[in-house]
């Protein structure tokens, strides 16, 4: 004994070093754990360094011999000491020892919980590649594009086909990993990062892949805005010249069923021409507006300038329409000439037969009567005469003159010329006939004044 108390001091000194230590270990052991357990997010490279430092550091974690040792020692260097100095020494090193013990259960669990976060962070490493991918598609797929010319949409079509068609072939792979990442989420004491990391993979995954379809449906739109707009073009300037054509071969027939079916086919032209055109300009706006999207604001000023050109064209239609109606006008103008004379046409003969019948009846009427029916017929035949001068205006207006007249048009004179000479010769007749009825109504009633003088005169002969 007389040894350790001989060397007292060196030994305390030895003593103290090695209780310092335990001291200072258990708090390194306490700051490792805090920097693992921290709200930062570390690199992998980050993580391993503090995982490697907390795996050093508790290698030894029971430190028993340690702790064996340090109660030994002092139990040797309180021994002839005061009671006071024994008890603060056995506090100190009481206290080493329990603060050691509450250590063991934390290390314990900050190993469980190294192992889940280097899981997580290894987990990251996987996925990036992976979203780098992602993010890469997603920028090709969502960077302004500019093509100048069909060819040029080809050219993107095709690698936005392969870009789909990468994004295909990874497609297992990426599903495997939201699984492996779900699985990990489960984990009650999982990092908030992890969350992210899942999400990122599997969002990240459907927001590339509808943003690359999308791009990829843009793209062929745009192609097929371009056939379309080069093919539309073409096929609309043939519709326009055809159109011209047609406008020439628009004329008036006097013959009416051949001017009502001729108007019918130039009707029917004129709707399928002007659907047909206007319908196509649509379509080459519609061309335009989609190839807008993308078109380089030079090339899409000269495109606008064509579409205007176009468009200029289109007052073919106006006039076509403008001609097809005047054969309208015409044609509702010849009917109801037509229909006049037939109607004019049919009365007459009609009004022969009445003067037929006045005169045949002349036995079985009354002197006034006839002349009343003859002065009624010659009212009528009068109006109609009126309508007659005015078709003969309207002969003038719709029908050609000269010697090169069109037959179709003749037989219309001819028939307008017999109509009213038949009418003008049957006026003369009915006043002929209602003059003579009037004679005998005059010589009727000088009779019948006759009568009423000379019947007095004879009652007084009589008498006489």
């Amino acid at each position: 004994m007389a040894f350790w108390q001989e060397n007292y001091q060196f030994i305390k000194e030895v003593y103290d070093m090695r209780h310092t230590k335990m001291a200072e270990w258990m708090e390194n052991v306490e700051k490792a754990i805090n920097r693992i357990m921290a709200d930062k997010v570390y690199t992998s490279a980050e993580f391993k360094r503090e995982r490697d430092t907390f795996n050093s550091l508790c290698k030894d974690l029971e430190r028993t011999e340690v702790k064996k040792w340090l109660a030994q020692i002092l139990e040797i260097l309180m021994a002839e000491r005061a009671k006071d100095q024994k008890k603060t020494e056995g506090d100190k090193l009481e206290s080493l020892i329990k603060k050691h013990e509450d250590l063991i259960p934390t290390v314990q669990k900050t190993s469980v919980m190294v192992d889940l976060y280097w899981k997580c962070y290894a987990y990251g490493d996987e996925l990036k590649p992976h979203v780098e991918f992602l993010d890469g598609i997603m920028l090709s797929s969502t960077r302004d594009i500019a093509p100048s010319c069909v060819e040029n949409v080809d050219e993107l079509i095709e690698r936005q086909e392969k870009s789909l068609s990468q994004l295909d072939s990874k497609r297992n792979v990426v599903i495997d990993l939201i699984g492996k990442g779900q699985v990990i989420l489960e984990h009650p004491d999982k990092p908030r990062f992890l969350e992210g990391h899942v999400k990122r993979i599997e969002e990240g995954w459907e927001d590339t892949k509808t943003k690359a379809q999308e791009r990829l449906k843009l793209l062929q739109e745009t192609k097929d805005a371009w056939v379309g707009y080069a093919e539309n073009n073409e096929t609309i300037a043939n519709e326009v010249d055809n159109a011209e054509e047609e406008i020439k071969k628009i004329k008036k027939h006097f013959n009416l069923d051949a001017a009502l079916a001729d108007l019918e086919k130039r009707q029917n032209l004129y709707n399928k021409s002007n659907n047909t055109i206007n319908g196509l300009f649509q379509t080459i706006n519609a061309n335009l507006t989609c190839m807008s999207i993308t078109l380089p604001e030079d090339k899409k000023k000269i495109l606008e300038k064509e579409v205007k050109a176009v468009e200029a064209k289109l007052e073919v239609t106006g006039r076509f329409k403008e001609k097809v109606t005047k054969i309208e006008e015409f044609c509702a103008a010849l009917t109801s000439f037509d229909n006049s004379l037939k109607s004019i046409d049919s009365w007459m003969k009609l009004a022969t037969g009445e003067l037929k019948d006045i005169k045949e009846a002349s036995g079985g009427m009354l002197p006034e009567d006839r002349v009343a029916r003859t002065m009624d017929l010659q009212e009528d035949i009068a109006a109609k005469i009126e309508i007659l001068k005015a078709n003969a205006g309207t002969e003038l207006e719709l029908l050609p003159q000269g010697d090169k007249c069109p037959s179709d048009a003749q037989a219309y004179k001819k028939e307008l010329a017999r109509i009213t000479k038949y009418m003008t010769d049957l006026a003369e007749n009915t006043r002929i006939e209602c003059d003579k009825y009037s004679n005998d109504v005059k010589f009727w009633a000088e009779y019948r004044t006759g009568i009423k003088e000379f019947t007095p005169w004879l009652v007084g002969a009589e008498k006489a």
